[in-house]
């Protein structure tokens, strides 16, 4: 009887136009009532973001007949609702972010599966939702179910009254990190159609990259050379957190080699200016910044600087080719070598640690003569962590985590944990291949941002979250000269070492490197060079989700991360 009653149910909804014309506007305004409870916004600003999209969709579905055949009209826009309820199972806050729409076009099927892999709790919650509103739309479109026009009508001037008043919403209300409020940045969906246009219309830049840049020139000369050749190598670590880090005082042993290394020089307080890597390795490889990101799109990287110094450049990567400014960097070096590789010539690549790097560099330093400039990109602690090193490294176990679940976060750690421990040994033997060719030499190691382990009550994990936290803002940051580097200039090494207190943030790596190698350029800003006496210290800026620079400490962070701030004595 109960299945008898339900089908009777069901099949009058189906034949109701009115009951199915106020389905569809529920549907589509979940994401907008879920955004409700989570922005940082006024009163005034969560009622804006009700009033304009049941305003938007009231209008929408009143401009057809068969309001079925206007939902699969919009089908784009369920899209869009998926991933935003995905995205609040990630990270719990926020609309789908301009970067997200980038990560998306520069990932690939490897990374992609083992995210994919903890996140179908959202997927099977998303497609229960709106697979049986595609079904209904589709059925009551082929059974032609319309809505009366008087009724239509009514809807449209409701409609027109709400999309006002949230208008009129918009200038008292207010969002609690940027302090103004605007519909096509902070009102769902309006935001998230907003974002899908500057990105497309930034990848369209970055794509233009190769002919915008053709003609620039750094001009670069060296200045004080070293008696013996001089070797220079940044390492640019992925998703490294200090916090993780023995030598920034972790209680477990993550960096046995580097503790005992000598005449290491470790920044105490480093930031990132980017917590996604499509941003914040070219960051660290340009004369670009949050504060001034624009001359990404102009100017070439520091590899073409130490190139026209006189340097042989080369770029080893263990990070998969993702049509990004890194790979422009990459193809701007001498020699450039990948070896993460697709499989077969397939869309899975090979999974190589990033110690088959280090043959590759030692085969360079020996075949190659004269200065020689290095980039080592590696995939060090990116997700899956239990994949970033061998089996030798399982030292903190168990570490084989079945899902990105509260339950499993101490092994999620302990993997963690093993993939700082086998860049500890990755930085250390690329430490010893330099020492060993009693070169001049200098190594500049920083970790492209920070990451998420289910940390506090908000349950974040991984990174690249529209809203930075402390764990993926806070990165480990260090320089190690040879001996004949200390003897040749021994001031250089000496501001570096006076500097190690001071607050830094990624960007100054480009500065620091060109400094250390003695080479002079007008781009070359030593306000920014950690070898410089006269480093200044200044607010640190963030390069947000529409590239504008944000205090670091303003960019959305909560009171937790605020908390991590003082306890660990960051400047602010």
């Amino acid at each position: 009887m109960t299945h008898f009653n339900s089908g009777i149910f069901f099949s009058r909804f189906l034949t109701s136009p009115k009951k199915l014309f106020w389905f569809y506007i529920f549907m589509n305004l979940i994401p907008s009532i879920c955004l409700m409870f989570t922005e940082p916004f006024t009163f005034t600003g969560k009622m804006a973001l009700l009033i304009f999209p049941a305003g938007l969709y009231l209008i929408l579905f009143s401009l057809k007949k068969n309001t079925g055949a206007m939902q699969l009209f919009l089908l784009p826009l369920l899209v869009f609702h998926a991933f935003q309820l995905v995205l609040f199972y990630l990270f719990g806050e926020a609309v789908i972010a301009v970067d997200m729409f980038l990560n998306v076009a520069t990932t690939n099927v490897s990374e992609a599966g083992e995210l994919l892999d903890n996140l179908w709790p959202a997927i099977v919650a998303v497609c229960l939702l709106y697979i049986p509103t595609i079904a209904i739309a589709v059925i009551t479109c082929k059974r032609k179910i319309q809505l009366p026009a008087s009724y239509r009508k009514k809807a449209v001037v409701i409609g027109g009254v709400l999309l006002l008043l949230s208008f009129g919403l918009t200038f008292v209300a207010r969002n609690k990190n940027t302090g103004h409020f605007t519909v096509c940045e902070d009102v769902y969906p309006a935001n998230v159609i907003y974002n899908l246009g500057f990105a497309i219309n930034k990848w369209h830049n970055s794509q233009r990259y190769p002919d915008t840049s053709k003609d620039f020139r750094f001009k670069a000369e060296k200045h004080d050379y070293a008696p013996l050749r001089e070797i220079y190598v940044i390492v640019v670590g992925e998703a490294s957190r200090a916090e993780n880090w023995q030598l920034y005082g972790y209680s477990r042993p993550t960096n046995p080699k580097l503790s005992r290394e000598p005449g290491l020089i470790l920044y105490e307080d480093a930031i990132t200016q980017s917590n996604t890597t499509h941003k914040s390795v070219p960051l660290i490889l340009s004369a670009a910044s949050a504060e001034d990101y624009s001359v990404i799109y102009s100017q070439k990287s520091i590899l073409n600087a130490f190139k026209e110094a006189g340097f042989t450049t080369v770029f080893l990567s263990n990070q998969i080719p993702n049509r990004s400014f890194t790979d422009f960097y990459a193809e701007e070096a001498d020699f450039h070598h990948n070896i993460r590789t697709p499989k077969d010539g397939g869309l899975i690549t090979i999974n190589n640690f990033d110690e088959a790097m280090l043959p590759l560099m030692q085969h360079y330093i020996d075949s190659l003569p004269g200065n020689l400039f290095f980039v080592l990109h590696t995939y060090g602690s990116h997700f899956n962590y239990k994949e970033r090193y061998p089996a030798s490294f399982s030292i903190f176990k168990p570490d084989n985590a079945t899902g990105v679940k509260a339950e499993n976060r101490q092994q999620l750690i302990n993997a963690y944990d093993n993939s700082i421990l086998y860049t500890d040994d990755f930085l250390h033997r690329t430490i010893g291949i330099l020492r060993n060719t009693s070169a001049t030499s200098a190594l500049f190691y920083t970790s492209d941002h920070g990451e998420d382990l289910l940390d506090d009550k908000r349950k974040r994990f991984l990174h690249s979250s529209p809203n930075p936290t402390f764990y993926q803002l806070r990165i480990p940051v260090f320089m190690w000269f040879s001996d004949n580097y200390r003897t040749t200039f021994p001031k250089k090494v000496q501001n570096a070492a006076d500097n190690s207190t001071k607050p830094v943030a990624t960007n100054a790596a480009f500065h620091t490197l060109l400094d250390a190698a003695s080479i002079t350029t007008p781009y070359l800003d030593t306000d920014l060079s950690l070898v410089a006496p006269k480093f200044k210290t200044v607010k640190r800026m963030y390069l947000n989700d529409h590239d504008k620079p944000i205090f670091f400490y303003h960019a959305g962070l909560k009171k937790a991360d605020r908390e991590m701030i003082e306890k660990r004595g960051m400047q602010h």
